[in-house]
């Protein structure tokens, strides 16, 4: 008995392992399946935003406004004020995802380069400052990083560059 009682001791153990074993690589799967989704997500919305700025003439004009540093007309205002709350609000969405770590540094880095090459313009930085505090604790430092930057540099240290 004690033969067979070890056999069945031996057999639940080896079961369990694999069981655990099994376990790790769903969830291994589970999470690149994450990754995958979230990257695809986060895709989406973005030629969403282009997709706004290449069939809204209205949008397309204000923002060619604000790139040239024209003034923007109250109605302009109000559009582009929602447009960068839409944008930056994609751009909180990328940061928590690669915080979760469901976005690799390499696909993450290259989004933080174009969140630096928008933020050159003054008056985006100005609307940044303006409503900062709609936005994540650690959203808010990365982004409030970049201002810091912009703010300290002379005025033509800074290139003037047309976003998207």
């Amino acid at each position: 008995m004690n033969k067979v009682s070890n056999w069945m001791n031996f057999s639940a153990s080896i079961a369990v392992i694999m069981g655990i074993l099994f376990l790790g690589m769903e969830i291994r799967q589970n999470t690149d399946m994450m990754r995958s989704q979230t990257r695809d997500a986060i895709s989406e919305k973005q030629m969403m935003f282009s997709e706004w700025v290449a069939t809204e003439m209205d949008l397309a004009i204000t923002i060619a406004k604000v790139n040239a540093g024209e003034p923007l007309d109250p109605g302009e205002r109000v559009m582009h004020g929602y447009f960068l709350a839409g944008v930056w609000r994609e751009w909180e969405n990328s940061h928590y995802q690669f915080q979760q770590g469901l976005f690799d540094r390499n696909e993450f880095e290259p989004r933080m380069e174009r969140w630096r090459q928008m933020m050159r313009i003054k008056s985006i930085r100005d609307s940044w400052v303006a409503t900062r505090m709609n936005y994540s604790p650690a959203f808010r430092v990365e982004v409030d990083r970049i201002v810091e930057v912009y703010n300290a540099a002379p005025h033509d240290a800074m290139p003037s560059l047309v976003y998207p």
